[in-house]
């Protein structure tokens, strides 16, 4: 027994110098963290951390101010571009007003307004449109002009009942003829101007129905006071135009869009607009709807 032990628990002197020089690295290791001078910057974690923090703040601030001058920059130049004239707001379009220098969410805002309804009886109504900033009402104010055609509806309609009512070009007719028209209101007539706007123009003195908002008795009692003109419609070339704008017109949806550019892509481009009678699903009654409004 001694024997094995002896065997197994004796080291030569080789042997012995390997386990002290392990031992010696083992306690150098451990003693180490208590004389190595950064061994105190580990242990305070809040301290070392604060000029980043501080610096971060420092940055957070500095790209603050740079939104801030980059939207202020924006904007100046907004109004350096924005251009003055005499308007009325119940009339005025959506280019009229940007061209007066408003945002794009604010002439949507108006535009609504006047659509369902909405009227201007003086300038000052502007101030109540929502997100309109008091600078720009300042700016405007002074060039808005209200005509007496503005009155509420049924006074005006009772102040014109003696004028002679003519045809009207349902594709060249401003609001001030399509009011004129038998129980008609300024809301409907800027509806229908967007709607022709959005199609391209009418082909058909039906299309008009198809206005939101105009009910079958309102369009029965105006149809005999409509005529479509000669003009030319406003049509899409069906080889060069993106899924994108297929869409945007009002007969024409996101999948039919989709398969026309689908098909030009397999097919190549369209030899006329007949060609695309070959999708499946194109019918026969929505190929006549839309073919007005394409071109080759």
């Amino acid at each position: 027994m001694k024997q094995i032990i002896k065997d197994y628990f004796t080291f030569s002197a080789k042997e012995r110098r390997a386990v002290f020089v392990l031992v010696f690295f083992i306690i150098v290791c451990l003693l180490l963290p208590y004389f190595y001078p950064g061994s105190k910057k580990t242990s305070t974690i809040s301290v070392s951390t604060l000029p980043i923090a501080q610096g971060n703040t420092k940055h957070e601030d500095s790209s603050a101010l740079f939104s801030a001058e980059e939207m202020m920059s924006s904007e100046a130049s907004d109004r350096n571009a924005s251009e003055l004239f005499e308007f009325d707001p119940n009339v005025l379009d959506a280019a009229g007003w940007k061209r007066l220098g408003l945002r794009d969410k604010t002439v949507r805002t108006i535009l609504n307004y006047t659509a369902k309804g909405g009227r201007f009886r003086q300038a000052e109504d502007i101030r109540k449109i929502w997100g309109l900033r008091p600078e720009e009402a300042n700016r405007l104010i002074p060039f808005i002009r209200i005509g007496d055609k503005q009155e509420a509806g049924p006074d005006f309609h009772k102040k014109n009942a003696n004028k002679t009512i003519s045809l009207i070009d349902i594709n060249s007719a401003p609001a001030e003829q399509w009011i004129l028209l038998p129980g008609m209101d300024w809301g409907i007539a800027n509806r229908i101007i967007r709607y022709r706007d959005k199609l391209g123009g009418f082909h058909t003195v039906e299309q008009v129905k198809e206005t939101y908002g105009l009910s079958d008795s309102l369009f029965s009692a105006i149809q005999a006071y409509l005529s479509v003109s000669s003009s030319t419609l406003k049509k899409i070339n069906i080889n060069i135009a993106s899924e994108y704008e297929l869409a945007l017109h009002p007969y024409i949806s996101k999948d039919i869009a989709k398969a026309i550019i689908i098909y030009r892509t397999q097919h190549g481009a369209y030899g006329a607009v007949a060609d695309i009678r070959k999708i499946v699903f194109i019918t026969a009654e929505t190929f006549q709807k839309i073919a007005p409004y394409l071109t080759v």
